[in-house]
């Protein structure tokens, strides 16, 4: 199966930060046009890696997956413990990474239905050549955006590919959930061979590159290697992370990550390049999917966190967030808030390119936190916005939308009519409601997030195609509630 296409000299979207522009900590010396590797994961949750996330709790990480490769990332450069995806589903991320774009603020805050994004907009890789017309750029796997990469600038890449390419099948629920052997599983192999394959023709040529490699690991279905279905079938099972298709799933996307990395040191990368590993929202609450209609789970599998992928709990938009490459102190933690529609800006201001970037990104530059690691990141508007306007029966099935300013986060359900609030630096778990202790916080925050989404003219419930259907025009009510007891 062939799924490369080459594209004209405007097209760019590559997600492996290996940036050809870029400070030395110890020097404060200019790289000239970095190159850039981003790696952007599919489904993966923050607590499911076998390294945590969050150093202040040693625990939050699997009790099953084994994922040594991807812990080198962590280990090798800065994690961020409050690193955020823009959604809780996948599609809108994956705008708002191009666009370095809120997700209410594009029109896109569901994978499903009508698509109101603007496509004519400035993405990665336009603004990278803006700065410097030899940079050659390409995406390598799930694209899920509607508009052609090459739209956007990416020389190479797979096309306008989707959920199927990677052996997505809704038809086929036993082996979505039970799982099956394949002998590239979720094409992990081909798409890191199509990466380093890139990698070494750009440098070959003397040109920067950017290059996004976006996996369809660990989305269902569930597909493994009969060797990585057998491995992880000889250690114990968790308490927590049980699925052993699962977890081969994890061992199959860890190694070849470790391909990649392998391929970074022979290259002899270190000095001229990023590289960033992201996923586009939290993990599986649950395996297999279940119609949940906002029940509290006893607990998810995104534990401590509570809830995952479709809502904005933090189970849904905390991820795997780390970063490595020149001036990045090896192993060091960040818990200042960072998203992924972060990314643009901190890509075009490693690469000198701030003077292309559009005024009306809603991301900020995250460089000055390899330097700073608790400093605050500089954006247009100072709090952070998530907004899923949509019934949902396997997620929280009630429209809601939060907001996180400093240490609280508050999460609004216009339905219900009802807000809780959270201290999420001392309880990122989300057990303790203090919107009765601290009503004045409420309403300030209530204010800032009606003022955001009513600013950028963002989708509203009543918008929104399930409305009337699943909704039922609002009646239906989400039984999350049962959690916080009033």
């Amino acid at each position: 199966m062939n799924l490369l296409f080459r594209c004209s000299p405007n097209n760019i979207l590559v997600i492996v930060f290996s940036i050809f522009t870029s400070f030395s900590a110890a020097s404060d010396r200019i790289i000239d046009s970095p190159n850039f590797i981003l790696i952007l994961l599919d489904d993966y949750g923050w607590s499911s890696l076998s390294e945590t996330m969050d150093k202040n709790y040693p625990d939050a990480k699997s009790d099953f997956y084994q994922t040594p490769n991807m812990n080198k990332i962590l280990e090798r450069g800065i994690r961020f413990s409050n690193g955020y995806a823009s959604s809780p589903v996948c599609s809108p991320t994956r705008y708002s990474i191009q666009f370095g774009k809120d997700p209410a603020s594009l029109g896109r805050t569901r994978g499903l239905g009508p698509n109101n994004a603007d496509h004519d907009r400035v993405a990665i890789p336009q603004i990278l050549k803006g700065a410097d017309s030899n940079y050659v750029t390409a995406h390598f796997g799930k694209w899920h955006i509607d508009a052609d990469p090459s739209r956007y600038g990416y020389d190479e890449h797979h096309g306008e590919s989707g959920n199927r390419a990677g052996g997505f099948d809704t038809g086929k629920n036993n082996r979505q959930w039970v799982g099956y052997a394949a002998d590239d599983p979720k094409l992990v192999n081909k798409l890191t061979a199509d990466t380093i394959d890139f990698m070494e023709r750009a440098l070959g040529s003397g040109k920067p590159f950017f290059v996004q490699l976006s996996h369809y690991a660990v989305h269902s279905d569930i597909v493994y290697s009969e060797d990585a279905y057998d491995r992880v079938g000889k250690r114990k099972k968790g308490s927590l992370h049980r699925n052993q298709g699962y977890a081969a799933m994890v061992d199959d996307l860890d190694l070849s990550i470790g391909d990649l990395l392998d391929a970074y040191d022979r290259l002899d990368l270190r000095e001229n390049t990023y590289l960033i590993l992201v996923s586009d929202n939290g993990g599986m609450p649950v395996l297999p999917q279940k119609v949940n209609l906002g029940k509290p789970y006893k607990p998810g599998l995104n534990y401590p966190l509570v809830r995952g992928k479709w809502d904005v709990m933090e189970g849904g938009i905390r991820i795997p967030f780390a970063l490595m490459g020149p001036s990045i102190t090896a192993n060091s933690q960040s818990d200042t808030p960072v998203v992924t529609h972060d990314l643009l800006p901190t890509v075009a201001d490693l690469a000198n390119a701030n003077k292309y970037t559009p005024e009306d990104i809603d991301g900020g530059s995250l460089k000055k936190l390899f330097l700073e690691l608790n400093a605050s990141v500089d954006r247009n508007f100072d709090a952070l916005i998530f907004h899923y306007p949509h019934y949902n029966r396997v997620g929280m099935n009630e429209p809601h939308s939060a907001i996180r300013l400093g240490d609280h986060k508050l999460v609004n359900f216009p339905v219900s009519k009802r807000s809780l609030l959270f201290n999420i630096k001392n309880d990122p778990g989300e057990q303790k409601d203090l919107s009765d202790q601290l009503p004045d916080l409420v309403t300030k925050l209530q204010e800032k997030l009606s003022n955001f989404l009513e600013s950028v003219d963002a989708e509203n419930p009543e918008d929104a195609y399930n409305w009337k259907t699943t909704g039922k025009s609002g009646e239906v009510r989400t039984k999350f509630f049962e959690r916080y007891k009033q």
